[in-house]
């Protein structure tokens, strides 16, 4: 089995498999190596005319897949073994994240007849009732769509990626992408909730008042207080907007991981695992980033956000870059911000203490002291004034910014916003004096 790999209609690559290797192995394109728009798909698969091997191809490319419930739960209505990420990648390559596509070559001929042959309104197939049925029906209606999809999303949370006309309110216009084209936004229900009451609601306050601290974040919207619906913007996707046209063009652009660029597999995402902790994050961006000052500096204090919230499930899946023209790297917004520090038995369920990067020597966020942050600084090359100047920075904003979070929330019918806000903000306080 051969597979292509594009970015955007660039054919980047191939996919194959040696009787020997239990995954596929990588060969960049040699046109798209003497292409001037050449740009790596990973920096731990640089670009090169040799093939690079399963067990180097494999970190990046696995790591476009779902993990965990969400695997095993697609895999089990495509008939395809959840440790089969071979198969996986055949079924679920169509729409990445990033800009990447991975088609069969007969799938590839079908796809391109439709695609010059269609008219672009013809290639999202709208839904009826918006977003009000995934929101009651999540459980069958996220199956149902990517059956039809065929798209990877990774992460180990049930979501669909969907198209929305911007010009309509968000409730509405909201459209599935058929034959691999992009979509626009992620759409994660909460699935979650009967076991961690408010999750939904937890992270829209959370990701709001980040980016009210002066943390760049990915743009969410929350809907349906009760079936909760998180709506976030892709920020690996731009829409064209174009008057001549009846649908928005969206274009990808293209990302990974801090586990895909360092080489490291989905499971060990976790530094305990042996995945990348703060400190190699830190050397990648010094070595690769176009403003490597800004996008350092972006880092800790998303990093510093995380710890004062509570967030122990910040792990190297949950920070990502942008790959530039100029072959550089810039760092993206935050996602995938929670408190999970509430969930302690008193509050649904309880969530693991245990932070996904450990800071200086513990890994408990229970144990954390300020030794532990003077270690942190000398590993990420900062010092600890300068992390108590990020802390203060953000401990100042962070009250009004959680009560403004809040306040969004409630407009839409999220009348316990504000317990969930000051469970947020008692935790923060706490943790502030240890740095």
């Amino acid at each position: 089995m051969i597979l292509k790999v594009f970015r955007d209609d660039l054919l980047v690559g191939i996919l194959d498999i040696l009787a020997s290797e239990p995954f596929y192995g990588f060969k960049y394109d040699g046109e798209y190596l003497s292409s001037p728009e050449a740009l790596p798909l990973s920096l731990s698969l640089p670009l090169n005319e040799l093939r690079f091997s399963s067990e180097q191809a494999q970190p990046f490319f696995e790591g476009l897949l779902p993990e965990g419930n969400a695997r095993d739960s697609i895999s089990r209505r495509l008939g395809v073994s959840a440790q089969s990420s071979v198969r996986l990648i055949q079924a679920l390559g169509r729409d990445c994240a990033g800009a990447i596509s991975i088609i069969g070559e007969d799938e590839y001929l079908h796809m391109a007849f439709e695609l010059c042959t269609q008219p672009l309104a013809n290639l999202y197939t709208k839904l009826d009732d918006g977003l009000k049925n995934i929101a009651q029906n999540p459980r069958i209606e996220i199956p149902r769509l990517q059956e039809d999809m065929r798209l990877s999303l990774a992460g180990a949370q049930e979501k669909i990626a969907l198209f929305h006309n911007q010009n309509a309110d968000i409730e509405n216009e909201w459209y599935v992408p058929v034959h691999g084209m992009p979509s626009t936004h992620i759409i994660k229900p909460g699935l979650l909730e009967q076991y961690y009451p408010d999750i939904t609601l937890n992270e829209f306050i959370c990701l709001r008042a980040a980016m009210l601290c002066g943390i760049q974040t990915a743009n969410v919207d929350l809907l349906y207080p009760e079936t909760p619906v998180l709506v976030i913007q892709r920020f690996d996707r731009k829409i064209e907007s174009s008057k001549d046209v009846e649908f928005d063009r969206v274009t990808r652009i293209h990302q990974e991981d801090f586990c895909q660029a360092s080489g490291t597999k989905s499971s060990f995402k976790y530094e305990h695992d042996g995945g990348p902790g703060y400190k190699k994050i830190r050397d990648l961006l010094s070595y690769h980033s176009n403003r490597p000052i800004d996008d350092i500096s972006m880092f800790i204090k998303m990093s510093i956000f995380n710890y004062l919230i509570g967030n122990c499930d910040a792990h190297s899946k949950n920070f990502s870059i942008f790959h530039n023209p100029d072959r550089t790297v810039t760092l993206t917004p935050a996602y995938d911000m929670i408190s999970t520090t509430i969930y302690d038995g008193r509050f649904g369920s309880k969530l693991s203490r245990n932070m996904g990067m450990k800071i200086g020597l513990h890994e408990n966020i229970d144990k954390i002291n300020t030794d532990d942050f003077m270690l942190f600084s000398k590993e990420i090359r900062t010092s600890l004034n300068q992390l108590k100047s990020y802390r203060d920075e953000i401990i100042s904003k962070l009250p009004n910014a959680l009560n403004e979070a809040a306040a969004s929330a409630i407009k839409k019918g999220f009348t316990n916003a504000p317990d969930i806000a000051n469970r947020i903000l008692n935790g923060c306080y706490k943790r502030a004096e240890i740095i």
